[in-house]
């Protein structure tokens, strides 16, 4: 399995909502980027988004909080990757760290004219 990539971002009033808890909308589009970033040094092509699958919210990210993002791609097609992102909550001051989210992303990798180009397999695939 390849090493995970790793995004992490402080919450900030501007990312929250009336709750002053992370926007779901600004958590989601946070996974898709580590989702992007991952599939991108994969896939060494420009990548695109094609589907988000199961996202889960478990536990709410309050401002001041690190969202720390785990992006691994986990599966490949032809030129499809599946991208498996977990997010936790990390209170910096207390050291504590929880599980809060997750989601599977597809991404395809593209050529300049936005066509769909091969991707190398997985390393444990390629054994």
């Amino acid at each position: 399995m390849p090493d995970p990539t790793i995004l992490t971002e402080m919450i900030l009033p501007d990312q929250a909502n009336h709750y002053g808890t992370l926007f779901g909308g600004r958590g989601l589009s946070l996974m898709t980027r580590a989702a992007f970033v991952a599939a991108s040094r994969h896939a060494r092509e420009k990548v695109v988004l094609v589907a988000c699958h199961d996202a889960r919210f478990d536990e709410p990210v309050p401002m001041g909080s690190l969202f720390v993002l785990g992006a691994t791609v986990v599966g490949v097609g032809r030129s499809s990757m599946r991208v498996h992102v977990e997010g936790v909550c990390e209170r910096p001051e207390a050291g504590t760290r929880r599980q809060v989210s997750q989601a599977t992303f597809t991404m395809v990798a593209v050529d300049a004219a936005g066509r769909p180009v091969p991707v190398p397999p997985l390393e444990a695939d390629a054994a």
